[in-house]
């Protein structure tokens, strides 16, 4: 999830709950505690679901390590360098 994506649904989301607090007890301070910590429960979410995605890459790439090394083409054959010269010479 893209973190401008994340931030919106995460500004609506807390607004949802401001709302519904408010409605539910009354107090506009009590609405914005809650609404505090569920932005830390978001928040600590957020971060634990990136350390998985990172933790996953990693895990993946070790084992792609263990596989056959994946077949670079050289520099020439790259840029194209020799399929210019050989239509050019023919």
């Amino acid at each position: 999830m893209y973190f401008p994506q994340f931030l919106v649904g995460m500004s609506v989301t807390l607004l949802v709950i401001l709302g519904w607090i408010y409605a539910a007890t009354g107090s506009f301070w009590q609405s914005l505690g809650w609404t505090f910590v569920a932005a830390l429960v978001l928040q600590a979410g957020y971060f634990i679901a990136v350390l998985l995605l990172i933790y996953g890459r990693t895990s993946s790439a070790a084992k792609a390590d263990k596989s056959l090394p994946a077949k670079v083409p050289g520099p020439f054959e790259r840029d194209g360098i020799i399929h210019t010269l050989l239509s050019r010479l023919f």
